[in-house]
């Protein structure tokens, strides 16, 4: 096996105390030199073939979405509860604080009550949402679905899609309470709160 490694050119260095490989053979490596000829090249990819690439996580496409850019600039508090279907009934997962700036939403500090792989840095890396000049918040969220008690096995959160749905709140208000569909069993809902003007 060979070890090919240099910044201006290619050296070789023998790795393997057995190999019979000829000092003539070695020359002629050492004397390989790195091409300076960069070539490219343009591909088409039809839309039905660059919808199905792997997307991140994350991804939405706002090309569609009027986006409140000259929203003024606001800290706002905020929780996320899970809603089952089959009782209603609201259980806190997650809570904390976001600034919102051209209509983008910037998570700050925040804690989930599940426990597992959750911390406040998916919130704050991951989500991908912005606010819309009807009033709603339009995107995706990574969302932990579940607690998970010692001994249990721990899962990455869920990418969920906000919905445009408000349960409550001002139609053109940041504030108000925002369901969106988790899967068969439960739905989310994002309520946000407390909002003040920053620089």
């Amino acid at each position: 096996m060979f070890l090919i490694n240099d910044a201006l050119g290619f050296s070789a260095s023998l790795s393997h105390p057995k190999s019979n490989i000829s000092a003539p053979y070695l020359m002629k490596i050492n004397s390989l030199k790195r091409s300076v000829d960069v070539e490219s090249f343009e591909i088409t990819i039809d839309e039905p073939s660059l919808k199905n690439l792997k997307q991140l996580s994350n991804f939405f496409d706002f090309k569609d979405v009027a986006i409140w850019s000259d929203l003024p600039h606001q800290q706002c508090q905020f929780n996320i509860h899970r809603r089952p279907f089959h009782d209603r009934r609201l259980e806190l997962m997650a809570y904390g604080e976001f600034n919102i700036r051209e209509g983008i939403f910037d998570f700050q500090s925040n804690s989930w009550r599940t426990n597992g792989m959750s911390d406040e840095t998916y919130l704050k890396e991951e989500a991908n949402l912005r606010f819309t000049r009807s009033g709603l918040p339009v995107g995706i969220i990574p969302y932990f679905h579940l607690f998970v008690n010692q001994g249990e096995v721990a899962l990455p959160p869920l990418y969920v899609e906000l919905s445009d749905t408000k349960e409550e709140g001002n139609a053109l208000s940041l504030e108000g309470s925002y369901s969106f569909y988790v899967d068969e069993w439960q739905e989310g809902i994002l309520s946000i709160s407390k909002c003040k003007p920053i620089a």
